[in-house]
């Protein structure tokens, strides 16, 4: 690989494999919708280039690449979910295919398998994402379009599904859950005995420059979660030994259907809506998401225990205070 595109290069995941393929010799073009917000990009060596994956147009200077990372993705109402995660991944395999890239590494989500999962579950296990969700939604959409216009367009690519990906820069599963411990407001649903699926953001980029590169990596998703998952009361723990707390959070007992309910109104109406209560009952099951094809057929497994993680993190979030 010697020359690379990444959509949503500015973004938490984004820039963490920018910093990544320039520190490794690789020329890359790094899209931004706002240049001006990529000047940290420019400073790690990257080109920064003016676009949105919404205008097919704009994508034209992926010309000339060995592969697209495509990172760019949004959360909120169904418009913007659908026209950035569904049509402009669209847009990203067009422009690759015109442009003669060799290969495209999509960065999907374990979202896409939905709330309702238990157990093991595997690349193949069948994608339920929730009605009241349309994250979720539009990354089983996204990922679902990606695969059908990349195979007519005998596009080699790639899918990667990570967890919760926290790091220096990580907003919601870094700083917002260290504050959230911090006030001690953090829920712990059944004592926090469910599954947490942390997974440290160098080793979610360990795995797309792996996928980039591996000869057998093509035409296959890849899981990228901790194998075996361990509990949030583990997870959250660590950012309550950052606060000295003894607790992480509070309690919240799974028999809150009507407050669930409330609250998956309350956010319909606002036009994001969030599936309460089929987060509290995945939050509070034992679910794996098994990297074993990723370990077999790339070797690849997270290089970080959440303990290294964690500490490789601290330092940012303490300097937030």
């Amino acid at each position: 690989m010697q020359k690379a595109f990444v959509t949503g290069a500015n973004g938490f995941v984004g820039t963490a494999l920018v910093r990544r393929l320039c520190h490794d010799g690789v020329n890359v073009t790094a899209l931004c919708r706002d240049p001006g917000k990529g000047e940290h990009l420019s400073a790690l060596g990257a080109e920064v280039v003016r676009g949105d994956i919404q205008d097919l147009h704009s994508l034209s200077t992926m010309k000339g690449c060995d592969v697209v990372f495509h990172v760019a993705a949004v959360k909120g109402p169904s418009a913007p979910s659908y026209n950035v995660n569904v049509l402009g991944s669209v847009n990203v395999v067009e422009a690759a295919r015109k442009a003669g890239v060799g290969r495209l590494v999509h960065v999907s989500s374990i979202a896409v398998y939905g709330y309702e999962v238990r157990g093991n579950v595997f690349e193949d296990h069948p994608q339920h994402p929730s009605s009241h969700d349309y994250y979720m939604q539009s990354k089983a959409l996204g990922e679902a379009a990606v695969w059908k216009y990349a195979r007519a367009a005998g596009l080699p690519t790639v899918s990667i599904r990570p967890g919760f990906v926290y790091g220096q820069g990580s907003s919601f599963w870094s700083k917002m859950l260290y504050q959230l411990v911090k006030q001690g407001i953090a829920p712990l649903i059944k004592d926090g005995k469910g599954s947490a699926h942390p997974i440290f953001v160098e080793d979610v980029v360990d795995l797309l420059v792996t996928c980039a590169t591996h000869p057998d990596a093509p035409d296959h998703a890849f899981n990228c979660t901790p194998d075996p998952a361990p509990t949030w009361a583990e997870f959250l723990g660590f950012y309550a030994h950052m606060t000295d707390r003894e607790s992480p959070g509070i309690r919240i007992p799974m028999a809150a259907a009507p407050l669930a309910a409330l609250i998956t109104w309350i956010t319909r109406l606002r036009g994001d809506p969030t599936d309460a209560m089929g987060m509290i009952k995945y939050i509070g099951r034992d679910v794996v998401y098994r990297t074993k094809l990723a370990q077999e057929r790339l070797g690849w497994s997270p290089r970080y225990t959440l303990e290294e993680g964690m500490k490789l993190t601290e330092p940012w979030l303490r300097s937030l205070n």
